[in-house]
């Protein structure tokens, strides 16, 4: 889907053809940030399936792109140079307090053996650009994951005219599915901009709203979609105040 065809769309919904109260580079900026919100309240929605080189020791960090690791899926023994990729044996993840509980030495070498194959992986919700491998890796091993990634931000070529709809004939970084949530944030910050005018609230409350319903907006998304959640592994209650 191509960011012009839902700047358009909004142009409508919001009655600006002409635009003389949201430029389109207004648009724009609001549709880069409506890309960012949906990955950031569901990271799922741009994930990408990488090969991971790992480090020495139980403590491996995420690629400096990646927002968030969604899953480890298997050791890997070999990647072509076309990319194919050799599995291994296949990870688990576990509580940290099994591992804590029954091998509290579970960090150090003297305790565990480390090695290059892979069993088991932690993942705390509150450190989400790294994770951890039992047993510690000997820094020769590698993993296939499914990380959440940042969507690139839609950029109109210099030479192009920012006031030209033409001009933003550009594929929009998120799949075509998530369009309509795009165009619902679109005009929510349109109309938030305008708040003072009778109405315009409460269109931007309902654009919103209907941006949230599309994605399942109903409670932690961080914690839905960690790796812990489809493993039933329960992590500390958010307390507000």
């Amino acid at each position: 889907m191509k960011a012009y065809e839902i700047m358009d769309r909004a142009q409508r919904l919001i009655q600006d053809a002409t635009n003389v109260r949201w430029p389109l580079v207004e648009l724009l900026i609001w549709l880069n940030d409506a890309q960012r919100e949906i990955v950031l309240q569901k990271p799922s929605a741009l994930s990408v399936s990488r090969v991971l080189a790992l480090q020495t020791g139980t403590w491996q960090k995420l690629p400096d792109d990646a927002l968030s690791l969604l899953k480890i899926i298997r050791n890997v023994t070999a990647v072509s140079g076309e990319g194919a990729r050799t599995g291994g044996r296949a990870i688990r993840i576990i509580s940290r307090d099994i591992l804590d509980s029954q091998q509290p030495d579970w960090h150090t070498s003297d305790s565990t053996h480390f090695s290059a194959i892979v069993k088991h992986y932690i993942y705390d919700e509150e450190d989400t650009k790294s994770f951890y491998v039992f047993p510690g890796n000997a820094g020769t091993g590698k993993v296939e994951a499914v990380l959440s990634v940042e969507p690139s931000p839609i950029v109109i070529a210099e030479d192009d005219e920012p006031e030209s709809i033409e001009s933003y004939d550009i594929e929009i970084g998120l799949p075509a599915i998530y369009g309509n949530a795009i165009l619902d944030y679109v005009c929510y910050r349109c109309y938030s901009k305008d708040a003072q005018y009778t109405g315009n609230m409460q269109r931007a409350v309902a654009h919103y709203q209907q941006f949230a319903n599309s994605l399942g907006i109903k409670v932690n998304q961080e914690a839905l979609n960690s790796p812990n959640a489809d493993a039933g592994i329960k992590t500390a209650p958010t307390i507000t105040a």
